[in-house]
This record gives C-alpha cells, structure tokens and sequence, in this order.
C-alpha cells in the first residue's frame, strides 16, 4: 500500500491507542508516533458489581430481569470515540487516513468518524496491531496491495 507524506495510521483496540504519521515518502514509509495513550481497564465485575434489576408485570406474578450492562466494554467503546476525536482534530485539510482496528473497534470508530473525514479514508484494517512497532506496522501496510 502506498502511503503519501503524511498520512495519519490510528491503530487501536479496547485499551491501547497509537496515532502514528508518515514522515517518509510513498515508497519509503517512516512512521512516527505522534500520540500514545492507554486505558486501564478492569473486568466489568470490578467496574461494578451490583444485580441487573428485576422488573415486575402489572398483572400476574410474571418478572423479567434486566440485561446486566457490560461496563467494561463501554469503556471500551468510550476509548475508540476519544481516540476518533483526537484523529478528527489532527486530520486537517485532506490529509489521507489509515484505521487499524480489532472489527467490533472498527465500528466504534466508524460510528464516531465524523462524515467530512469519509473522503480521506485510504483504508480501514480490521486486525489489532497496537502491540506491534511502528517498524513492523510500517511492513505489514507495504507488503498490502
């Protein structure tokens, strides 16, 4: 994949973020971190530990119980839309866009994108590569076509 001057790479999953840059050229990829962050985020046990409720019928001794909410994983979800807020605020003026992200953190970040940022969109990577280096980011998007 030919990546231009500057391109911003957003590599992200649940807990762990990577905005990187492209200071290379199209043939010679020589990326960048610009921004790191990460997330602790505990099991949803932790985060809180009460019953879903129980809600009763008006008539009949019927109950239903509520579907208990995952805290972790919208904290998680949370996380992807911070790290799309960051790429909007850094994605000026057409610069081309590369998303790397585990399929459900993919669709948090689409919902999130704002639509102007649609057309600088160069690919969007469904695989989780924020434990991999900027080095062998850099190699796995040369050797994609």
């Amino acid at each position: 994949m030919l990546l231009p001057h500057g391109t911003l790479i957003l590599v992200v999953d649940g807990s762990r973020m990577r905005l990187l840059r492209n200071g290379g050229n199209d043939v010679s990829v020589e990326l960048e971190v610009l921004e790191e962050s990460a997330l602790d985020n505990p099991a949803s046990h932790v985060l809180g530990s009460a019953a879903p409720g129980r809600a009763f019928e008006s008539s009949g001794s019927a109950r239903h119980s509520y579907s208990a909410s995952d805290l972790h994983q919208r904290r998680e979800d949370r996380f992807g839309q911070e790290a799309m807020k960051l790429l909007c605020r850094k994605a000026l003026d057409g610069v081309p866009i590369v998303m790397i992200a585990p399929p459900h953190m993919l669709a948090t970040l689409r919902a999130a994108r704002d639509h102007r940022l649609q057309l600088q969109v160069l690919a969007e990577i469904d695989k989780d590569m924020t434990h991999c280096s900027p080095t062998e980011i850099s190699s796995f998007l040369r050797k994609r076509t």
